[in-house]
């Protein structure tokens, strides 16, 4: 990459935030309306080793090499949050986004335009398409939200929540994160209607609805939770895509600790049905500045094996191959999959200095006796930046059937500064 694209890369999306400087970090309050504008510039580099499409594609029916592969993500978020009244709020939330590197020519990519952000409205857009560079924006959150007594009704795209796990959430269906993602904050959101009701005291009743173009690819669900202080838990029944879905979670203390519990059971309109489950403790160790601990279980039957995803029959076409790939991973988008059925998760983390906290992620799969490595650091010099720097290792045969054996290291460095 020239130097010249390389410094694009920073100072476009950089200059978007930059001309709203004026108005940024600034709040507005004139009686009964308040609003705030706020801003953020994220700059986040990754190694790791990759296959290409190309690559893939030549070596069809036969694994692919893996190549060293780099990429420079460099992010402008604007937002602007504002309230009339403790009635009605609102979140808009704009990013710009340059993406660098060798990794625009890895197969992970092309799948993932391929697929989209699954959204129904389809606000984002890549703009800009150079064989070392793409430009794009996307409107992270958009909605407005009408609270009365005992009643809200949110409408646009939020961030819709469900389940009560810290790595694996099998309740969480309409915006699934996993534990080894790269930006676990970041969570695309849902086009949606989210209306809530209190039945009683502690009782609430909520019913969701995602649209899609395709109304098999519809996403709803109706959920009753119960919240007091010394038990929250709930219960759902769902449809996504074509899956109907059951599930229950609870959160409670024993002693210091807190403790968690989260199952579904999915009947798969394929045929079959698979149950997932979580159950977890963390705890808060007195040592030194206090180490947070979590330890958690998930039993999983949404595995690799019980997927039906044909492959394309030659001659190999790369964007052909490209869709059905795609569409093939479209099961695994909303729902956890791995390839045995038992894993344990533990995370740690722990503050060093005001300024410096660390923190790691281990997973552990029983069957293939594979495992994943996942530490990293946070160090905030001052209050609105923060730098980290972070990696993910993996220890197994590559040649048996386990989770985390064959797939390759990655380094992650990022700098985000707020406005």
């Amino acid at each position: 990459m020239s130097p010249g694209v390389r410094l694009r890369a920073v100072l476009l999306p950089l200059c978007g935030v930059l001309a709203a400087g004026p108005v940024l970090g600034a709040e507005f309050d004139r009686g009964d309306f308040r609003m705030e504008l706020n801003g953020s510039v994220k700059s986040l580099y990754t190694f790791t080793r990759t296959v290409t499409t190309e690559d893939f594609v030549e070596a069809l029916p036969f694994q692919a090499h893996r190549s060293d592969s780099w990429g420079l993500l460099t992010r402008a978020r604007i937002e602007a949050e504002g309230a009339w009244k403790d009635k009605v709020s609102a979140q808009f939330v704009y990013d710009n986004e340059m993406r660098n590197g060798t990794f625009l020519d890895s197969l992970g990519l092309a799948v993932a335009e391929q697929i989209g952000t699954q959204t129904w409205l389809n606000w984002d857009r890549t703009y800009s398409v150079h064989s070392d560079a793409h430009w794009r924006h996307s409107i992270y959150r958009a909605w407005v939200r009408f609270e009365g007594d005992g009643v809200e009704l949110t409408l646009g795209r939020q961030r819709i929540a469900l389940g009560r796990g810290r790595l694996w959430n099998p309740e969480d269906l309409f915006n699934p994160i996993f534990p080894l993602a790269i930006e676990s904050d970041q969570r695309i959101g849902q086009d949606a209607a989210v209306g809530r009701v209190r039945l009683a005291d502690s009782l609430w009743a909520s019913a969701i609805w995602s649209p899609q173009d395709d109304p098999d690819e519809h996403r709803m669900a109706g959920r009753v939770d119960y919240e007091a202080p010394a038990l929250d838990a709930g219960v759902m029944v769902g449809r996504f895509r074509k899956d109907w879905v059951v599930g229950a979670d609870f959160a409670s203390n024993l002693g210091d600790a807190a403790i968690r519990g989260e199952a579904t059971y999915t009947d798969l309109d394929r045929g079959g049905h698979v149950w997932q489950a979580v159950a977890s403790i963390d705890y808060n160790f007195d040592v030194g500045n206090g180490v947070y601990a979590v330890v958690e279980y998930l039993y999983n039957e949404h595995t690799f094996d019980s997927l039906e995803v044909g492959s394309p029959a030659p001659p190999f076409d790369s964007d052909r191959v490209i869709r059905a790939i795609a569409r093939g991973q479209l099961p695994l988008l909303d729902r956890i999959t791995t390839v045995n059925e038992h894993q344990t998760g533990i995370v740690l983390s722990y503050e060093f200095h005001p300024l410096l906290t660390g923190s790691a992620v281990v997973l552990y799969d029983w069957n293939g006796a594979s495992a994943a490595f996942a530490p990293s650091l946070s160090f905030s010099p001052w209050a609105d930046l923060v730098i980290s720097v972070g990696g993910q290792l993996f220890v197994g045969r590559a040649d048996e059937k386990n989770d985390f054996g064959d797939t390759p290291g990655l380094l992650i460095l990022s700098v985000e500064a707020y406005f």
